[in-house]
């Protein structure tokens, strides 16, 4: 349905006009209006596809109207009617960019087959913007999650990023969420529900992986960090009160960013923050924030520690393991952290596992230990610290060599993958926690558990696709996707086109 205005001083002309568009049946809304001015009034403040007006009116003439409408919005057809038939008012009309000139008393031939036309003109113009619409929405997706991945991205699509974010608005924050399950896969459009609730539909949305994405809340102001940390919270508690309460949560929200430069560096910063943090435990970090104590010291870091070595003390390998998870998940709780604490705490521990296992190699071990203080991110030492752990033990023969706990992994995601599987579900095959198999399968692989299912996903879905015989929604099912909207996303994220276009072009 469409809307027109009919703007003519005089009622019978309007309403005959109004008989004509009923008579033939065209989807029209009609709006009426005494003047130029009355119209253009209304005009400003609702969408209008066709003004219909007559010349002579008071207040404001329909030639005066038609220029303005034009300079407000070209895309608007305008038709001028008038009992003067003189070629200085056609002229005049043509220059206000008026589709036709019609003269009273209007014939009715000649009034349908412009009806027709102007109808069939905004149609094909409206079908167009939508496409291009949508085409520059899937083209700018694409750019930022290039850019997002850390691929390199060229000067031309740096300025397109910016055309498209910042004719739109002045600044944006980024959002990072990311879920311990793939909790993106069935509830994206309930997740977006709940962000347009309490953020408002300021929002652009990018997938990254079933349990990773990114919002971009555009904007003039925005809220303070109290009231959007806020919002967040309700956002997170309405999905664990409709979903899961178990489906734990991290969120990074960047600084305010006015450049398509400064966007990235944050992105960066947030990958960064990412990599220092281990598990999801509901956190709301804001990038300024992250770590800006110097000496922040935590009790509880304190009293895991001493039973750690309390464990060294008696060489009990798995009350090492169990005390060494307990310091790294303490560690990861404290958002703020004395760096040159944690590392003095942490090579103390491996020193002494060393004075007290006697490991044939322990120049070695001591020198890896020394890597601690190379490093300045959270993460990369909590990481160095468990591999010199887990290395010690194995060495000293006070534990096993996991690394086949790897194949097995590999092999459940092998002969699962067409199943809906999660961390959870692969930790809970091999009979290990999911922290665990989390860390062990990162550190072993180099990629997380999360994205090694979605690749092996994604990699056996375009082997299907060329199976002309299966449905698309044939080839999600099996490949563990019940949302098909999701899979074509996902899809198209991996390898540039949608599963239709893939298909096509084999």
């Amino acid at each position: 349905m469409f809307r027109i205005v009919l703007a003519d001083d005089e009622r019978e002309e309007r309403e005959g006009i109004a008989y004509l568009i009923e008579k033939y049946g065209y989807p029209l809304r009609i709006t009426y209006a005494a003047n130029g001015r009355e119209a253009l009034n209304y005009i400003y403040h609702n969408d209008v596809d066709i003004l219909f007006t007559d010349v002579k009116m008071p207040v404001m003439d329909g030639l005066e109207l038609a220029r303005l409408v034009c300079e407000y919005d070209s895309n608007i057809k305008i038709i001028i009617f008038s009992a003067y038939g003189e070629f200085d008012y056609a002229k005049q009309a043509l220059e206000a960019n008026a589709v036709s000139y019609l003269l009273k008393p209007i014939e009715l031939d000649e009034f349908q087959k412009l009806m027709d036309h102007v109808l069939h003109t905004i149609t094909a113009e409206k079908e167009e913007r939508r496409e291009r619409e949508e085409k520059d929405k899937y083209y700018f997706h694409n750019i930022i999650y290039k850019a997002f991945t850390l691929s390199k991205i060229n000067e031309f699509e740096m300025k397109d990023i910016q055309t498209y974010l910042f004719e739109s608005y002045d600044s944006y924050i980024l959002i990072h969420i990311e879920f311990m399950d793939s909790y993106f896969d069935m509830h994206e459009d309930e997740f977006m529900r709940c962000a347009e609730m309490y953020l408002g539909k300021e929002l652009n949305y990018i997938e990254f992986y079933p349990n990773e994405a990114y919002l971009l809340l555009g904007g003039k102001k925005f809220p303070q960090k109290k009231e959007l940390s806020e919002q967040l919270k309700k956002i997170f508690r309405d999905i664990r009160d409709s979903v899961s309460k178990d489906n734990q949560s991290v969120v990074i929200v960047s600084r305010t960013v006015n450049t398509v430069e400064e966007l990235l560096a944050q992105q960066k910063r947030i990958a960064c923050i990412q990599d220092e943090i281990f598990g999801y435990h509901g956190k709301i970090i804001f990038v300024d924030d992250y770590f800006t104590n110097a000496e922040h010291y935590v009790k509880d870091i304190e009293i895991v520690s001493r039973e750690l070595m309390e464990a060294i003390d008696i060489l009990d390998a798995e009350l090492i393991e169990k005390e060494s998870g307990n310091l790294i998940n303490a560690i990861e709780k404290s958002e703020q952290i004395s760096r040159l604490y944690i590392q003095n705490m942490l090579y103390s521990i491996i020193k002494a596992l060393c004075d007290r296992a006697k490991p044939e190699n322990l120049d070695e071990l001591l020198i890896r230990a020394e890597r601690l203080f190379q490093l300045k991110e959270p993460g990369g030492m909590l990481k160095e610290y468990g591999e010199a752990i887990n290395m010690l033990l194995i060495q000293v023969g006070l534990k096993e060599d996991k690394s086949g706990i790897i194949s097995e992994i590999k092999n459940v995601v092998e002969l699962e993958y067409r199943k809906d599987i999660s961390l959870d579900y692969v930790a809970d095959k091999v009979n290990l926690s999911p922290t665990y198999v989390s860390y062990l399968f990162k550190k072993e692989t180099g990629q997380t558990l999360v994205k090694y299912i979605t690749d092996k996903k994604m990699d056996r879905a375009k082997k299907m696709l060329g199976d002309r015989n299966l449905k698309i929604m044939q080839v999600a099912k099996s490949c563990g996707y019940e949302n098909q909207s999701y899979f074509n996303k996902l899809f198209k994220n991996y390898f540039g086109i949608t599963p239709k276009q893939y298909r096509e072009n084999l």
